[in-house]
């Protein structure tokens, strides 16, 4: 019962973060509402078929944009392989 628990809901092989931009779009109904919930529909698409959830695309950009090296942790704490 509670195997499930520390994974990503999902609605039916998408992220569940992916469907609000739908519902935005759905309950203001505009062209460009509609514009925008495709292209972030789109977006969570994107990122959950290369595996990745929103958190996890957050921690990969800081860690692009930051680099490998982390100063203010000691040398014996340190991760090696990270």
């Amino acid at each position: 019962m509670w195997r499930n628990t520390g994974q990503p809901v999902r609605i039916f092989m998408l992220d569940a973060r992916a469907c609000l931009p739908i519902v935005c779009a759905a309950v203001y109904w505009s062209w460009p509402t509609l514009y925008i919930g495709v292209i972030g529909f789109a977006f969570f698409a994107i990122i959950s078929f290369a595996g990745l959830t929103l958190p996890a695309l957050g921690r990969m950009i800081r860690r692009w944009l930051v680099g490998g090296t982390r100063t203010a942790v000691p040398v014996w704490k340190r991760r090696r392989l990270a």
